[in-house]
């Protein structure tokens, strides 16, 4: 963006050119031991999971890079909230884009398609090239139209040339309210150049890949080769060199951006360092945020876990718990009914008793595979007596055990642990009570209460003769 006319030849003699390379390199460094031990860390997680674990938490980094390189320069805002969502493609992701504008989606991709562009470039190891840059920049405008020029009569939006180098001096005013000088229009051509000629140096394909990536984003940034996007391009270009040595580009998220412009200003003033240092600090949190990506991605899902847990829930024949214990209870409830109903016939002078339904047991389910009732009624007790001289006490407790995973052919058990239990399916009580079960437990009841009344007896008889 130009900032007025009248000051154009100044600005263009103030243009300080990007340093050569032998100078970058004296008087930058990389923490190489943090470095190796980030990326040796992340290589050996890599190697232990699936392919195609990787390649998402890939795509996910990438998609971060792209979705904040164009919030960077303004052309749209995000938060932290906004970034995540399009990066994991979360729930309603689309929708989220869409209500930032739908100028924001075309950009977005052509902001993906251009680090995917960049991945091929780094991929197939080619030497760059000016045409690779401009490329670079035709992919990564693809969806702006135009720009902004600040001209002798105001702001004016000019047609964005896509893949060329600036025919239109764009120095800037800067957020301290200064004016800043890039490349002038004549000079751009031949520092483009003189810029290739360094990245194809063998000096340069020997430096580490974060300052190679550092020095060929700020020359980008000094010499601003293009109307517009020289921001973006800077960050794609930056990214193959961190292709090629961790396989992600380097994530410089939109709440970076003063720091960022901080370090760039530092630079200016020949502090190369702190630019060097700000992208091994984001190229590090990149490797961070892949390796998390991908441990998380290698855990199991929370939808298959809590689909799973809720299965425990329902047992193999298609029952909810509640079910098979309301069942149980039905049973229960069953056996009680019956026992009162008959009673009066046993429960005659001298003979006393009584019948009680009772809440669960204290004791474990005698049955492999089968639990106790989680709550309400669940066991039975029956009472019989005989008054003194014979003073005989007879007491049977029935409770009530249920199948862990219960089918419609698994049986519902009463049992004292002692003698016969009877058993009850679940298709004889589910959906309803079935004619049978009533008889034969009807049947059941009569046969505990004679045998109590002949345990009665016999207990009744020793009593007396002892």
């Amino acid at each position: 963006m130009t900032h007025g006319l009248p000051n154009l030849h100044a600005l263009d003699a103030a243009y300080q050119p990007f340093p050569p390379l032998k100078e970058w390199l004296a008087r930058t460094t990389v923490d190489e031991t943090r470095w190796n031990r980030y990326l040796n860390a992340l290589n050996d997680l890599t190697r232990r999971l699936d392919a195609g674990v990787s390649r998402r938490a890939y795509e996910i980094v990438k998609r971060a890079a792209a979705i904040d390189t164009g919030a960077i320069e303004g052309l749209y805002e995000v938060d932290r909230g906004f970034t995540f969502t399009v990066a994991m493609e979360a729930a309603l992701w689309e929708s989220k884009l869409a209500e930032k504008g739908e100028h924001v989606r075309p950009l977005f991709e052509a902001q993906l398609h251009a680090y995917d562009y960049i991945l091929d470039l780094a991929t197939r190891a080619e030497p760059l090239s000016e045409a690779a840059i401009r490329a670079l920049h035709e992919e990564v405008c693809r969806a702006q139209a135009t720009y902004r020029v600040i001209t002798a009569i105001g702001p004016q939006e000019h047609p964005l040339p896509k893949g060329s180098y600036k025919s239109l001096p764009n120095h800037v005013r800067t957020r301290h309210d200064t004016d800043h000088a890039y490349a002038p229009v004549d000079v751009t051509p031949a520092e483009m150049a003189r810029l290739v000629r360094e990245l194809r140096s063998e000096p340069f394909l020997a430096a580490h890949p974060i300052l190679q990536a550092a020095y060929a984003h700020y020359a980008i940034v000094v010499i601003h080769p293009f109307a517009d996007g020289n921001g973006r391009v800077a960050r794609a270009l930056a990214s193959a060199f961190t292709y090629r040595a961790m396989s992600m580009p380097i994530v410089v998220l939109s709440e970076h951006k003063n720091p960022y412009l901080d370090s760039l200003e530092a630079a200016d003033q020949g502090n190369y360092q702190a630019f060097a240092g700000f992208m091994q600090d984001r190229s590090l949190e990149t490797m961070k945020l892949v390796e998390e990506s991908l441990r998380s991605a290698s855990s199991p899902s929370a939808e298959d876990t809590l689909a799973a847990i809720q299965r425990l829930y329902v047992t193999r024949g298609g029952y909810t718990h509640e079910q098979v214990d309301t069942a149980g209870r039905s049973l229960v409830n069953l056996f009680s009914e019956e026992v009162k109903r008959i009673s009066p016939r046993f429960l005659v002078a001298p003979i006393a008793g009584s019948v009680q339904v009772l809440g669960l047991p204290s004791q474990e389910p005698s049955l492999h595979n089968y639990r106790m009732p989680l709550q309400g009624t669940a066991a039975v007790t029956i009472n019989m007596t005989t008054p003194p001289p014979a003073n005989a006490g007879i007491q049977r407790q029935y409770w009530l055990e249920v199948p862990k995973d219960a089918a419609g052919s698994d049986d519902l058990v009463l049992t004292d642990a002692r003698h016969d239990p009877f058993t009850a399916r679940m298709d004889e009580l589910v959906p309803t009570l079935a004619g049978v079960l009533q008889i034969r437990m009807g049947m059941f009841a009569e046969r505990v209460l004679r045998d109590m009344q002949a345990e009665l007896l016999e207990q009744a008889q020793k009593k007396l003769r002892g």
